[in-house]
């Protein structure tokens, strides 16, 4: 059994006794020394739970001794027992130094006195395993800070009843902000003005109903998706709630990042129905062609032996129309099939220079280069700051001219004819893809596109444009989706309703 040290200061011989002889058939281990110079010495080699001292003695006093006690050991208690303290001495012993108890000499009530000991080793006692806990508690904390800041994904922890934050990892910093900043009223951030940036209350699609039963009570785990439109991305969530170290239930969410491998979904499965429609695309044109050929045959018949000339501007209206039908019918075919790309190593640049100089668009168009190394823009006369290389691509130049004019003329019908088209070429390389491309970004400010609808955009015909007398046919961004693709490339598209639409036209880098 570990017995419980007490070291006794006191410059009177026979108080000292006295006292050591009691404690000791009491059953404390104790130490006496004659002066608070000696006790300092003693306690680093002894290490007592308590100590008593007189308050008044020759050299240090028993505050002073008090006092570097505690610098030397903050658990440690300490008792005062004296005949000459004045009250404003006690009073500084026992609120500012933090003495456990005071007794005046002579000590009648010894049953009192002894209980008083007992207190003060269960109080150090009880100090000490709480520091240990907090010790454990923050090695635990340093261990569990690690792990969630190194994690690549968004973490936050937000109290069940009230949102509020308390605690967010780096990565959640870098994409929504400070979740430690206040609001207007003063007060910490709620998680749906950090996550949302919405200042009415909590989102209508909050899972704190999904993860916790009736009673408040932890349920399983609820596992989601969501765009979140304030960053742009979308996320694989897995929420549950937990208790937090306050015995309280919050809510942990882990938030992965999965914008990538939603968009190599999205365009598998454009890919593949944008293939079944090419194959219904390329059977309509060739039966319509059929159908077209015998409908002109028989009206060049029909002219040879017509004698009616007034009959001649219908005959020659039928055909003007009927070869409008045959150009959709090719462009069904080369939606459907299209013509083998001529590919050559060619700069991006130069195509997309040419392109600008061979076309008038009713839209301004400014084209722009990023300079990664620099990270900063420079305008279409600094393109030889850059190696000669940094923007080759195998391809067919007519192929991609043809592609980029259809996504720069839908920019340019998005703003009705009107504002200005951002064209920036810059390099970009795909951890997902594995790949280095070269890419285009064409950005509008027009009405922008519904979530909704961003996968149907090159579907053929699809539009949400008004279908008037000048619309034309409906082909050309699917015409332009079916060459990136045969050149090995893709495209991405990104839209805000009502701030307009960003095209990213990538196509694999050559070195």
């Amino acid at each position: 059994m570990e017995q419980h040290k007490i070291l006794i200061v006191d410059d009177d011989p026979d108080v000292l006794l006295s006292l050591s002889d009691l404690l000791n058939d009491e059953g404390f281990e104790a130490k006496p020394v004659n002066s608070g110079e000696e006790a300092l010495d003693v306690f680093l080699v002894f290490n007592p739970s308590v100590v008593i001292t007189d308050m008044n003695m020759s050299g240090m006093s028993g505050l002073e001794l008090l006092q570097a006690l505690r610098k030397l050991n903050p658990y440690v208690q300490i008792i005062i027992i004296t005949g000459y303290a004045s009250i404003k001495n006690v009073a500084e012993a026992m609120s500012n130094n933090g003495a456990f108890a005071y007794f005046q000499k002579p000590v009648t009530d010894f049953e009192i006195f002894f209980s008083t000991i007992r207190q003060a080793f269960e109080k150090e006692r009880l100090i000490r395993e709480n520091y240990h806990w907090e010790e454990r508690l923050k090695m635990a904390n340093a261990r569990f800070e690690t792990i969630f800041e190194n994690m690549d994904a968004v973490i936050y922890v937000a109290d069940i009843n009230t949102y509020d934050l308390l605690y967010a990892n780096s990565k959640f910093k870098t994409l929504f902000g400070n979740y430690k900043e206040q609001n207007s009223n003063g007060k910490r951030k709620k998680c749906w003005e950090l996550l949302q940036k919405i200042n009415n209350g909590p989102c209508p699609f909050c899972t704190n109903s999904k993860i916790v039963d009736a009673n408040g009570k932890p349920l399983n785990p609820y596992t989601w998706e969501f765009y979140n439109p304030v960053v742009k991305k979308w996320f694989s969530i897995k929420d549950q709630a937990i208790y937090w170290h306050d015995g309280r239930v919050v809510r942990l969410e882990t938030a992965m990042d999965i914008t990538q491998y939603h968009k190599m979904s999205r365009e598998v499965e454009k890919s593949k129905r944008f293939q079944a429609v090419g194959v219904l695309a390329g059977g309509i044109a060739h039966d319509l062609n059929n159908t077209l050929a015998t409908i002109l045959g028989n009206i060049n018949l029909a002219q040879l032996i017509s004698s009616d000339p007034a009959s001649e501007d219908y005959f020659v209206a039928a055909e003007s129309g009927i070869m409008q039908a045959k150009t959709l019918s090719g462009k069904l075919l080369a939606l459907a099939k299209g013509d083998a790309p001529v590919k050559t190593v060619v700069d991006m640049r130069d195509i997309l220079n040419s392109f600008i100089r061979e076309n008038q668009f009713s839209s301004e168009v400014v084209f722009t280069i990023r300079d990664e190394s620099k990270d900063s823009n420079s305008s279409a006369s600094d393109f030889n700051l850059a190696k000669k290389s940094d923007f080759n691509i195998n391809a067919d130049a007519d192929q991609i001219k043809t592609a980029i004019y259809n996504i720069v003329i839908n920019a340019s019908e998005s703003m009705n004819l009107k504002g200005k088209i951002n064209v920036e070429l810059k390099r970009y390389y795909s951890g997902m893809r594995n790949c280095d491309y070269v890419m285009t970004s064409i950005q509008d400010t027009g009405k922008g596109i519904a979530s909704s609808n961003l996968d149907k955009v090159f579907d053929p015909y699809f539009s949400t444009k008004f279908q008037g007398k000048e619309r034309g046919t409906g082909l050309g961004l699917s015409i332009a989706y079916s060459i990136i693709k045969k050149h090995g490339g893709y495209i991405d598209i990104d839209s805000v309703e009502g701030k307009g639409t960003q095209v990213d036209v990538c196509l694999p880098a050559v070195f």
